[in-house]
């Protein structure tokens, strides 16, 4: 076989390699990319039915008792639980900052919009740490699904 044909088979051969390795990092990235996604609606959702059960209770405690009930209900966590108690107490600084951002006394600086969400980024590293598993995946699917148009 001529050289050059052979040349022709080894480029040939280098494009499939580098193709199939481009296919294998794409697919890789994309499911990084779909949990992402995932968690993130899933946080969403978790955190603006919170946030509805606490607006919809007008005693502040009483609020504060529904939006944990809420997150508890949502993700089954109940009493039969032995740390119930506990993640309720986790919860409720998540509760608390929620509340602070519609409920702040005019003679208090308004908290961080951000103050919600940080305070359940740390919930979520407690919980990973204590349990060790994503709080988020005790949800069932809240993420809007996305089906590829092309197929890797």
């Amino acid at each position: 076989m001529p050289a050059f044909i052979q040349d022709l088979e080894r480029q040939a051969q280098g494009a499939a390699r580098n193709e199939a390795d481009y296919r294998i990092q794409a697919r890789d990235r994309l499911v990084q990319l779909e949990a992402v996604r995932v968690a993130a609606y899933r946080r969403l959702n978790l955190l603006k039915g919170m946030a509805s059960a606490i607006a919809a209770v007008a005693d502040g405690p009483a609020a504060l008792e529904a939006g944990i009930d809420h997150v508890c209900t949502r993700t089954d966590w109940s009493a039969v639980n032995a740390a119930y108690a506990e993640v309720r107490a986790r919860l409720l600084p998540v509760a608390t900052a929620m509340r602070s951002t519609e409920h702040t006394p005019a003679s208090q600086p308004a908290p961080s919009p951000q103050a919600p969400i940080l305070a359940f980024a740390s919930f979520e590293a407690w919980y990973q740490g204590r349990f060790d598993a994503d709080f988020l995946s005790l949800l069932a699917s809240d993420a809007p699904t996305f089906q590829s148009v092309v197929d890797f």
